[in-house]
């Protein structure tokens, strides 16, 4: 029965990822085009960190190397042929490890199991994220295997060679992913202040330690890319996902804010992180309410649930932060830590559900959250349908084509989703970076121009400028010093001579 039921969670988990894929039949993701180049240039080249030349705004590639030198071991043929699944994959993987740690903690209960199954595989930041390329989910299998040792060592007296797997793991998240690094050094330091126990804290030292030695001394150039992106937001917060001429302090109108812009200002700025916190992980929220009814009760918590409570009310004090807090708000959109929630949450629901069956309310939380997250899901697939970023239309790849054939030049493109993409099929040069070091030089076209359009074209060498109607302002649009307009559907090619 077990296996029966491990084999049900995993197929539906995998429907449920590669639907999106199955309905845009186009290929999804800004990130995915990215790490493409990054492989495919270190597997032609064999030169690590690779130099990617086309992105005119980036100093150096130190971007942290495990996932990419992952995918680069992988068959060429492999690679080209299945690569919008591996984020897929790897995802699968934290569900095995998942399933595994739920049945080893319930003994075998088949509601633990199915339960815990059931919220990851539904979880919308999970479906929404893993339609590209991304290191995320590599760094937060680590992240997840490390939390199941410490579970073993702490709580169940685990033999001492696990410190080895401990600090192993530990300098694989720093060597993975950035934000997953951030997200593990707050539990270190939240357990050991919560536990008073010092190896929490000694595991940040160390951590940086197994890394530089992984790595042979190559994450100290991590390090200070990931000290440049932080840097970089902390003085730009205000501004994430922000339109880069309507904001901006010589093209905007003082009073106009980006609808979608992550940080609004007031009240539509609170509801807004609010609804898209919930929204995106329902789960983590309709847990916290069962679990306040079971403390309500005086009912107590074993070890390993009140293990998994700590650690998914430790990152939800950082979502918060991230979302609320200002000096916090450098260090990454707050709903992204909602993706490192899932494994958490997923065994908590799990664990207590089983302990708890005939509890109604219990059931009844669950099946809120569960009908929100399907809910949610909705709306995603909705938007991949008719988004005109999240996806290429044959509009756009007209427009890659036009660009392949055009004589060499750097491309600005607006809106911004665009330009790894346009990198990566068209050989064109493209006015970005801030994919390793260089946010320096990045600054002053993102997260909004701090130059004229025709200070951009002189000082880059700008030769052409891809963008959607209706997206740029008309004064804008009246300084672009072109001579020439190309329309495909709804884009612009304003050729610059």
């Amino acid at each position: 029965m077990q296996m029966i039921c491990f084999l049900a969670i995993i197929g539906l988990t995998l429907v449920i990822r590669l639907f999106p894929r199955l309905i845009s039949k186009r290929e999804l993701g800004v990130d995915h085009w990215f790490w493409k180049s990054y492989v495919e240039t270190y597997r032609r080249d064999r030169k690590f960190p690779p130099s990617l030349p086309q992105y005119v705004l980036d100093e150096h590639q130190w971007y942290p190397p495990v996932f990419p030198l992952l995918l680069a071991r992988i068959p060429e043929s492999l690679f080209d042929r299945f690569c919008h699944t591996f984020s897929v994959l790897i995802d699968g993987l934290r569900l095995i490890l998942l399933l595994g740690v739920a049945s080893w903690l319930s003994q075998g209960s088949v509601y633990a199991i199915v339960a815990a199954g059931l919220v990851y595989a539904t979880v919308p930041i999970l479906n929404t994220y893993n339609i590209q390329l991304n290191p995320r989910g590599l760094g937060a299998l680590f992240l997840d295997g490390l939390m199941a040792l410490w579970l073993w060592l702490f709580q169940f007296n685990g033999p001492v060679w696990i410190w080895v797997g401990i600090i192993l793991l530990s300098g694989l998240i720093l060597l993975t992913h950035k934000m997953t690094t951030q997200i593990f050094w707050f539990l270190c330091l939240g357990a050991g202040i919560l536990t008073g126990d010092w190896r929490f804290l000694a595991m940040i030292p160390v951590s940086v330690l197994a890394a530089l030695l992984l790595s042979k001394g190559f994450y100290w150039n991590v390090m200070r890319a990931h000290w440049d992106i932080v840097s970089f937001w902390h003085r730009n917060w205000r501004w994430l996902q922000a339109h880069p001429v309507k904001e901006s302090p010589i093209y905007g109108d003082p009073g106009y804010e980006t609808p979608t812009k992550f940080y609004r200002k007031g009240l539509t700025g609170n509801v807004k992180h609010i609804v898209s916190l919930f929204a995106l992980n329902p789960m983590a929220w309709s847990l916290l309410g069962f679990l306040a009814v079971l403390f309500f009760r005086s009912l107590r918590l074993e070890a390993a649930e009140s293990f998994f409570l700590w650690s998914a009310l430790l990152t939800i004090l950082f979502v918060l932060l991230t979302a609320f807090v200002n000096v916090f708000k450098g260090l990454g959109a707050a709903y992204l830590y909602l993706y490192n929630i899932s494994f958490p949450v997923a065994v908590l629901w799990g664990l207590t559900l089983s302990r708890n069956k005939a509890d109604a309310v219990g059931w009844l939380l669950f099946g809120a959250g569960l009908g929100s997250c399907l809910l949610a899901l909705y709306f995603f697939y909705r938007k991949i349908i008719r988004s005109k970023t999240l996806a290429a239309d044959v509009h756009l790849e007209a427009v890659f084509a036009d660009l392949k054939q055009a004589p060499k030049g750097v491309v600005l493109c607006l809106p911004q989703q665009w330009y790894d993409v346009i990198a990566y099929k068209t050989d064109q040069s493209v006015l970005y970076g801030g994919h390793g070091y260089g946010f320096k030089r990045l600054e002053p076209l993102f997260p909004r121009f701090l130059l004229s359009v025709g200070d951009i074209v002189r000082k880059y060498h700008v030769r052409y400028i891809v963008a959607l109607d209706g997206y740029l302002p008309s004064h804008f649009i009246e300084e672009i010093p072109y001579n020439l307009i190309k329309e495909y559907g709804p884009y612009r090619i304003y050729e610059i001579s």
